[in-house]
């Protein structure tokens, strides 16, 4: 038991680590104070795709693959204490994820487009 604890409390400690390491990397692209209604830079789409998307993917493959051991585990003994501690880092790793879309999103201004006119043959 003491065994499972430990491997348990390690596996929080890693996932507190990657929400906090995911957080820190995604303010780079976050809004700045004024800038508000600005586009942003020409290479956040490749950042967000190849630095965090793969950063969460990694996290989802390891704690989808946490998850089947916990319900092997929560079959076999009946205690669920396992099952609520995956559902308590799941709702960690979404709350990141809604922090890191709240901030980081952009409305961007009209003055910024570009104003397109059709002329349509009467």
């Amino acid at each position: 038991m003491r065994h499972l604890l430990c491997r348990s409390s390690r596996w929080i400690l890693l996932n507190v680590a990657g929400t906090a390491a995911y957080l820190q990397l995604a303010s780079t692209l976050w809004v700045l104070p004024g800038e508000e209604g600005t586009p942003s830079g020409a290479g956040d789409a490749f950042y967000w795709l190849f630095v965090l998307v793969s950063m969460l993917v990694v996290f989802l493959a390891l704690n989808s693959a946490a998850l089947f051991f916990i319900v092997r585990r929560v079959r076999a003994s009946g205690n669920k204490v396992s099952l609520a501690t995956w559902l308590a880092v799941a709702a960690l790793w979404v709350g990141t994820v809604t922090y890191d879309h709240h901030r980081s999103f952009r409305v961007i201004d009209p003055q910024y487009g570009i104003e397109v006119v059709l002329e349509l043959d009467a």
